[in-house]
């Protein structure tokens, strides 16, 4: 089959399974579950895939809501990546029930239109993204195993090839201190909301002096249980990202510093614990321009970064870290709207939503078809990411 007939086959096997794919990801947005729990998510998809006669192996990685199916060959592989997580108190403000909808439609129209083509197409659902790095998980369990490219796309408001998502660490930090009666004896305890909060206002201080590309931020996860009591325990949860993972680390020490004079002035115990490492994104150019001539085909121009656009962050980049990788980001809106907001998850539903989460399933399966049927191609795309490495 030549490669002009593949993608006309894969635009057919995505348009045929449109009120399917449709269906999934307006269940998915209307129950919304955090990190791990995306148990309906997560059963919705594979049982999907199930009677399209897919072979789907649940709890992947030793992950409960992880799961993956496999179609083809020999020869080269590609991995598709889902994504179904929300986010608390905003359910899908990231528009992961899109991101889960595609792979799983792309991956099937890629199996049929596979048809003699030497080579295979995993589908990875990936659980917590947005917190739990769910893909540095699958990476320890082996789940990424030879893979030679990875896919995903993820909804936006603008289409954009190669978006700036930046390294990420979060800290956690527990100041613990000694309890009293706020009135009668409170020079008898130990302030640990007052160290916390000299940290933060250390920190807030901090910011004005940092890169401008650069954040540091979080929320007040316990200040107490009363008033009238000295706290002894009080906690938050930070983020610290920047675009350069050298200065990540500089700033990751500065950031910790503030709170660790807090707790030397204060006499409060510090504890803490860095987690949710993720790399920056490391777009592979080979796979992006493919990308990028299939969605031109379909109707839709990707356009570079602007040099003053960030997107958050993804474990996504620890996945391009250690293989050739693209997440694009696909327009669900006309006009902009900010992620991780009410008005972003109102988006993730409507019309237009949907008719992007199919042409992103459909540019993803052309794009695996690409390097599958083109060995030099999944050649170049390692030979682009091993430079970048070294």
């Amino acid at each position: 089959m030549g490669s002009g007939e593949a993608k006309t086959r894969i635009a057919q096997g995505v348009d045929a399974r449109a009120g399917e794919l449709d269906r999934l990801a307006l269940e998915i947005h209307a129950h919304p579950e955090l990190a791990f729990e995306e148990r309906y998510a997560s059963d919705a998809l594979c049982a999907y895939l199930e009677r399209e006669q897919a072979m789907v192996r649940r709890h992947a990685g030793g992950l409960e809501t992880a799961f993956v199916a496999e179609a083809g060959n020999g020869g080269d592989l590609v991995a598709i990546l889902g994504e179904y997580d929300a986010l608390p108190g905003l359910g899908h403000g990231c528009g992961h029930n899109l991101i889960g909808a595609a792979a799983v439609g792309a991956f099937l129209a890629a199996r049929d239109a596979l048809d003699g083509t030497r080579g295979r197409v995993r589908l990875i659902g990936c659980p917590a993204e947005e917190s739990g790095n769910g893909k540095v998980r699958l990476l320890k369990a082996g789940v990424f195993a030879e893979v030679d490219a990875a896919l995903m796309f993820h909804p936006g408001d603008r289409d954009e090839i190669d978006p700036m998502m930046l390294a990420l660490a979060t800290l956690e930090v527990t100041f613990v201190g000694k309890a009293a009666h706020a009135a009668a004896e409170p020079y008898e305890g130990v302030n640990a909301l007052d160290g916390l909060l000299l940290g933060w206002s250390a920190m807030s201080a901090l910011r004005l002096l940092v890169r401008s590309d650069s954040r540091a931020h979080g929320i007040i996860t316990d200040g107490g249980k009363a008033p009238n009591i000295i706290p002894d325990r009080a906690a938050a949860r930070l983020m610290v990202r920047s675009p350069d993972e050298s200065y990540l680390a500089e700033l990751r020490k500065r950031v910790l510093a503030c709170f660790e004079g807090a707790a030397l002035a204060t006499g409060c115990e510090l504890r803490h614990e860095w987690s949710d490492l993720c790399d920056l994104v490391k777009t592979n150019r080979p796979l992006a321009d493919a990308f990028a001539q299939n969605a031109q085909s379909l109707g839709r121009t990707l356009h570079p970064r602007r040099p003053s656009d960030t997107h958050g962050s993804t474990d996504m980049g620890n996945v391009t870290t250690a293989l050739p990788g693209i997440h694009p980001y696909l327009a669900i809106c006309e006009e902009p709207v900010p992620s991780h907001s009410v008005a972003f998850a109102a988006a993730a539903k409507t019309p237009s939503a949907l008719a992007t989460m199919r042409l992103a399933a459909k540019a993803l399966a052309m794009t695996a078809f690409d390097v599958l049927a083109d060995p030099a191609m999944a050649k170049r795309a390692k030979e682009a990411h091993d430079g970048r490495r070294s």
